[in-house]
């Protein structure tokens, strides 16, 4: 979503498992959300300029709250698309390693090797629908 931002404070500094993080409250659209961030000066939530993020609603003890993140533009590959890259290399390998082992039973000659690994993966990537998008 893309919004207007009136105004963005900085709020505490906490602790987490990506190490010290900056909570900023930001207001937008007549709504009210937070923002962590690596840095105490933030620049992605400025005063006065439109931004584009991604909202998503929260419940905690205290009620119903919005955490925002940025959009990045040319960021690189999403999650999906490395954990699809992660999924198909290791396919990729059990493949390779099945063929060999048809290879040393005698049930394929080894010149043919590679196109049975291609189609053991093809095979692989088709059953599996994870991978289809």
């Amino acid at each position: 979503m893309k919004a207007l931002i009136k105004d963005a404070k900085w709020q505490k500094e906490y602790e987490s498992k990506f190490g010290v993080l900056h909570l900023h409250k930001v207001w937008y659209d007549e709504k009210t959300a937070y923002y962590s961030s690596k840095s105490k000066d933030q620049n992605k939530f400025v005063k006065g300029q439109e931004a584009e993020f991604n909202e998503i609603e929260k419940e905690g003890k205290n009620g119903k709250y919005y955490v925002i993140k940025p959009i990045y533009e040319n960021k690189g590959q999403s999650n999906y698309a490395r954990q699809q890259k992660r999924e198909q290399s290791r396919y990729s390998g059990f493949a390779v390693s099945y063929a060999k082992d048809l290879v040393i039973s005698g049930h394929v000659e080894f010149v043919d090797i590679y196109a049975v690994s291609s189609a053991l993966f093809e095979h692989m990537v088709a059953l599996d629908k994870t991978l289809q998008s």
